[in-house]
């Protein structure tokens, strides 16, 4: 859930207050924006107490408020309780020239097993004229439709309609202990792990295998595609962190958003492998690409794509996936460490 958040345009107006806090986040956004779709993740998330962990939908001019809608719909882990994620729309309208706050919600709590930080699991989101769902492994566990009222009486899917969206992920800290839980640096650093992304386009009736959605996009994090990707360089109200793009790593054919102390940015662990069985779909009934992808598996890749599907991974020759690139889509290492200690530390 966002407060306040700026697009690419903002980010130099954005510099003015980031900076300022102890900590620091991460986001990850794509610089496309598309009506409707279906948007699928592979991860592991992460969740100490006082932190969100999220894969969001949003309308980038949503933080203008007035009479710009907000559109954005969510899946958030609040760091308090790893068993569980919450799924949400926002809709309305934010505060700004002179009007009030007039967003509407509609969380709700979905109980997780494995922990979402104990395992990988395929995160979904479909998004319709239609309908919202929200699937865990290729389950559905909430699905919203058009015509249904939210506790404030608005039509959150209708309301949707209103803007493209695009696809974003953060890890940052709340300064709201009832939601979240309380805070403590001691539990720093905190990690999300993303292995792979899918994007499908919404065909009706003209999808993969008979369904709505045809996969048009999909990104194994060998690089990081900075044509496609950016990351965030500012922060928001209600959030005790800055967020900065020292915190979004490429390692091991994976992109790591990072929660740090200022000072400590960037990643130096191992990333733990995916050993969950692939997950079946209608888009995908047996799933040949969804094998495990961690740093113990490397599987052969194709570099033909007989399909059309615009993927951003390179072949894994002489363990070029074992590299690690910044935000930047910057190989890092000692021999090309930038100047000036803006990156202050590299993976080895």
């Amino acid at each position: 859930m966002l407060e306040k958040i700026l697009p690419i345009t903002a980010i130099v107006a954005a510099t003015a207050f980031a900076g300022s806090k102890p900590y620091s986040g991460a986001e990850l956004y794509s610089r496309d924006t598309w009506m409707y779709g279906k948007f699928e993740a592979r991860m592991c998330m992460g969740a100490a107490s006082g932190t969100v962990s999220s894969m969001f939908l949003y309308h980038n001019d949503s933080y203008l408020g007035g009479n710009e809608p907000w559109v954005e719909v969510d899946i958030e882990v609040l760091g308090k309780d790893p068993n569980k994620f919450q799924s949400n729309i926002i809709s309305g309208f934010g505060p700004g020239d002179g009007m009030p706050d007039r967003k509407a919600y509609s969380e709700q709590l979905h109980d997780m097993s494995p922990a979402v930080n104990q395992a990988y699991h395929t995160y979904a989101i479909e998004w319709t004229p239609d309908y919202v769902s929200w699937q865990i492994d290729g389950k559905e566990v909430r699905r919203t439709r058009a015509g249904e009222l939210n506790k404030d009486g608005r039509d959150q899917v209708a309301d949707l309609r209103q803007r493209e969206q695009g696809l974003r992920f953060n890890l940052w800290a709340s300064e709201d202990p009832g939601w979240t839980g309380p805070w403590n640096e001691a539990n720093l650093p905190v990690y999300q792990y993303i292995n792979w992304v899918k994007i499908y386009e919404y065909k009706p009736g003209q999808g993969d295998n008979g369904t709505d959605f045809k996969l048009s996009w999909q990104d194994d994090f060998d690089i990081f595609d900075s044509g496609f990707w950016s990351a965030g360089d500012w922060t928001f109200d209600g959030n005790r962190v800055d967020l900065t793009d020292q915190n979004v790593v490429v390692k091991d054919g994976t992109l790591i958003l990072s929660l740090t102390k200022k000072g400590a940015e960037g990643f130096h662990g191992t990333v733990p492998a995916d050993t969950e069985q692939p997950v079946v779909t209608p888009e995908n009934p047996t799933n040949p690409t969804e094998q495990p992808s961690g740093p113990n598996v490397d599987p052969s890749v194709n570099p033909e794509n007989p399909n059309g599907i615009a993927k951003a991974r390179s072949a894994r020759v002489n363990n070029a996936s074992k590299a690690s690139y910044n935000a930047r889509g910057e190989k890092l290492g000692k021999q090309n460490t930038p100047h000036g200690g803006f990156f202050k530390q590299f993976v080895k």
